[in-house]
């Protein structure tokens, strides 16, 4: 949702910024109101550096309007920032696809981030697009502090986005390749624009390293340093030996601030930024350095110049006086950034604000319509609730008839299944019985039919008939009547009983010799005349002693058929 105006806060590792910003009626923006505070906080964890910074809130929210949407900028270190070339897909597809291109680009587990994106440019093959991601406590503290401070938080963006947005509205003639320096305490944003596109890189290069220089050379701690830095910058008079230190320090930051914008401008090739950049503008507390200009003149080789946040923006006339544009207008590009994107509606704009209080804003914002429905819900429920009473009286009278009529039938129910339950009971029984009668028989007619096979071969006599219930082994199976599949299967539905006999078979033609032929032809014979009987399914473990002479003892395993029961 966009406003007519705004209270921007840019937070920088050394000031706080904050303005107004309001949308005139000719569509140009106008900075009603600034201030700018300094944080002396010096900290490398940005969660302490934010917890020092928000202490300048309440002072903002006194001086500005207390109804006013706001949104702030956050540092360049303080975010991540991948440029990715995606296949074309449907526009449907493409918040899938970029959250996908976020969990392989980010490398940072996807729940510890709050990201955002922004489309840079597309054609029929592919689209360009920024990801900006920064850590989720971080934000969250920021949006926690700013409730605290009542603070109308609206949206949070990397700073980079902020000062795109206000060089494409303070310099619409550029249309060619130009370069935009950014020089804070902690980092310095590079952010190359043609056109369209753009590219931006963060260098860990900023005014904080030339003060630990200037601390280092002279041994005096970082306050101190700061202070001589300030005060070379500024003019004021400084001992020759403070001066020098500053000069040479100066010299080595911009060198080193050189070097990484001709690696950023070797970098931005590879992202669609074709050309070389044909003027530079710098911009931010370390844009005060004397001889910055001429440095990257005589480095980059092109005009250089200082950035205007205000070229195309009004300041009010009743400002108050203890705010100097011409002080702080490096400090005023941030704010004036950020508050353009918010007007302009072709603008690029990513927001990181954290989901939590997006998701708490959105319901709030749903609970009118939600406590509608509600409501509609309700009636369409409590128009027919009494007819609905009136009704289920009714069938419960009804009911109560019913199981008047029923209970006689429900008695005379339950004594019929107790008799089926005994007559289920008499049905096994008569079944054991039966069971018990046919087996009793089946012995009968196993012995005999036994007796008759024994009678055949002749000279043969058993000594152990033995039965075995339980399985104890199985072995090779020979003579069967049926099959191999039949008798396995039979096996497998039922442990059949066993019956373990011994026996001896004389050699009445050789009385005096240990084995025959003659001896193995009728045991033979014995074993398949046996496995031939309809109780008789398989035999098993066959054993043999012939150290009698004249007498063959023989042992064996008859499998009696599950079906002829014994």
């Amino acid at each position: 949702m966009r406003f007519s105006r705004y209270l921007v806060i840019s937070c920088g590792s050394r000031h706080l910024v904050a303005a107004h910003l309001q949308m005139n009626a000719s569509g140009r923006c106008d900075v009603v109101d600034y201030c700018v505070e300094d944080i002396t906080f010096e900290s490398s964890d940005p969660l302490l550096w934010l917890k020092a910074a928000s202490e300048h809130f309440e002072a903002i929210r006194g001086r500005f309007p207390a109804d006013l949407p706001v949104v702030v900028s956050i540092p360049g270190h303080l975010s991540l920032t991948k440029y990715l070339k995606i296949p074309q897909v449907v526009l449907r597809k493409r918040s899938k696809i970029i959250a996908y291109e976020v969990r392989q680009n980010i490398p940072y587990p996807i729940s510890e981030v709050t990201w955002g994106d922004c489309l840079i440019d597309e054609d029929d093959l592919d689209f360009e697009a920024v990801i900006a991601a920064t850590k989720t406590d971080f934000v969250e503290a920021l949006a926690r502090y700013a409730q605290i401070s009542k603070l109308k938080l609206e949206s949070i963006e990397p700073t980079f986005i902020s000062l795109l947005n206000g060089f494409r509205y303070n310099y619409p003639e550029q249309q060619e390749s130009s370069l935009i320096v950014s020089v804070g305490a902690k980092s310095t944003d590079l952010i190359y624009t043609h056109l369209g596109k753009f590219f931006s890189r963060n260098v860990s290069v900023g005014g904080d390293s030339l003060t630990r220089e200037i601390a280092d050379a002279l041994s005096v701690s970082i306050e101190e340093a700061e202070q001589m830095k300030r005060d070379c910058i500024e003019g004021s008079p400084v001992p020759t030996l403070e001066y020098e230190t500053f000069e040479l320090a100066a010299r080595s930051f911009l060198q080193r601030l050189a070097t990484e914008i001709s690696r950023t401008t070797a970098i931005s090739k590879r992202h669609g930024i074709l050309g070389e950049a044909k003027a530079c503008f710098v911009t931010g507390g370390g844009a005060l350095l004397p001889g910055i200009e001429d440095l990257l003149f005589n480095r980059l080789g092109i005009p250089v110049a200082r950035y205007d946040p205000l070229r195309k923006v009004r300041t009010a006339p009743a400002l108050p006086s203890a705010c100097n544009v011409d002080r702080d207008r490096e400090m005023l590009a941030g704010v004036v950034g950020a508050g353009i994107g918010q007007f302009v509606p072709d603008s690029s704009l990513i927001n990181l604000m954290p989901r939590s209080v997006v998701w708490q804003r959105k319901f709030r914002r749903q609970q009118p319509y939600f406590l509608s429905a509600g409501l509609v819900a309700c009636a369409a429920v409590c128009l027919p609730l009494f007819n609905t009473t009136v009704a289920i009286r009714a069938y419960e009278q009804e009911i109560q008839n019913l199981d008047a009529q029923i209970d006689p039938i429900k008695d005379l129910n339950n004594r019929i299944l107790d008799r089926i339950d005994n007559v289920k009971a008499l049905q096994k029984a008569i079944e054991s019985f039966s069971e018990i009668g046919a087996s009793r028989a089946n012995w009968i007619y196993f012995i005999n039919d036994l007796q008759d096979r024994l009678i055949s071969v002749e000279d043969v006599w058993l000594n152990k008939l033995e039965v075995i219930r339980a399985q104890q082994g199985a072995g090779q199976l020979a003579g069967n009547r049926s099959g191999g599949n039949d008798v396995r299967n039979k096996l497998e539905i039922e442990d059949p009983v066993r019956l373990r006999l011994a026996g001896r078979l004389l050699d009445v033609e050789n009385p005096m010799s240990s084995v025959s032929q003659d001896s193995y032809v009728r045991v033979k014979s014995l074993l398949e005349n046996i496995a031939a009987s309809r109780f008789i399914l398989g035999l098993e473990d066959e054993r043999f002693d012939n150290s009698v002479p004249g007498i063959l003892k023989f042992d064996f395993t008859l499998i009696v058929d599950p079906t002829k029961s014994l």
